[in-house]
């Protein structure tokens, strides 16, 4: 049975709404057409029911895949700021350092979900999926998305002299850093072609979240015909398959 949007939005009202997670709580008000298309997306590979899932970066999407098609789900983070969020969902939280070899001992999962992460990491996307790719059975699958580094914002950022970027470096242990490099559609087609995943789909998508301030919000609104240009759109939604 497929998840209706008042059912999806019913749960993210009641799991998602008023906790931080890893962002601020105005945040995941903003955010819930972002979680929507992912879902969606998900929900499209048709796992099985009892399928396990490994949420690495917040843990919203795996409490939302547990509550709304029953899938075993733990979370993983670099650090543990979501950690009783994730608890009082009722599900396990990992520590899971991406930048290291060793990145985690944990069990096989049929999905990895990334939302958000790879854009943090200071490393060539294709060396973190194959640590990641040891976390996934044979004919599982990794859900990706990441800022697309040909939005509309990015211009309009250079337009008016500020930073797209942080500051590109090595992370100290435990340390989340902000956004390293911001990949366009072409690279992370290679990345992912170039690594253990065979890749299944690779898109642009909008994924309607509006910005933290009014000001941005303003300019969304205003920016908003530039979207029907597939290469302005905000974000990159990858699907790779662990054959």
């Amino acid at each position: 049975m497929v998840v209706s949007r008042n059912e999806f939005d019913a749960a993210y009202q009641a799991c998602i709404l008023g906790k931080h997670f890893v962002e601020d709580i105005e945040y995941y008000r903003m955010a819930g057409e972002r979680f929507w298309k992912s879902f969606r997306k998900i929900e499209s590979l048709h796992l099985k029911p009892d399928s396990s899932v490994l949420d690495i970066g917040g843990g919203i999407m795996a409490v939302l895949l547990h509550k709304l098609l029953g899938y075993q789900a733990i979370v993983g983070d670099v650090n543990a700021i979501a950690k009783d969020d994730v608890h009082s969902a009722g599900l396990e939280f990992v520590s899971i350092d991406l930048f290291r070899e060793d990145a985690a001992n944990v069990q096989q999962v049929d999905l990895v979900v990334l939302q958000e992460v790879i854009e943090h990491i200071p490393q060539p996307p294709y060396i973190v999926l194959n640590r990641i790719r040891k976390m996934i059975k044979p004919g599982g699958y990794l859900f990706l998305t990441t800022p697309n580094g040909h939005r509309l914002r990015n211009l309009l950022y250079m337009v008016f002299g500020k930073e797209i970027l942080g500051l590109y470096k090595y992370p100290e242990p435990g340390e989340a850093l902000g956004h390293q490099h911001e990949y366009t559609l072409a690279q992370m087609r290679w990345q992912i072609s170039n690594s253990d995943f065979r890749l299944i789909s690779a898109e642009y998508y909008e994924d309607g979240y509006k910005g933290a301030s009014i000001g941005a919000r303003i300019a969304c609104a205003l920016a908003k015909p530039a979207t029907l240009i597939p290469h302005w759109r905000n974000g990159l939604m990858v699907v790779g398959h662990a054959a």
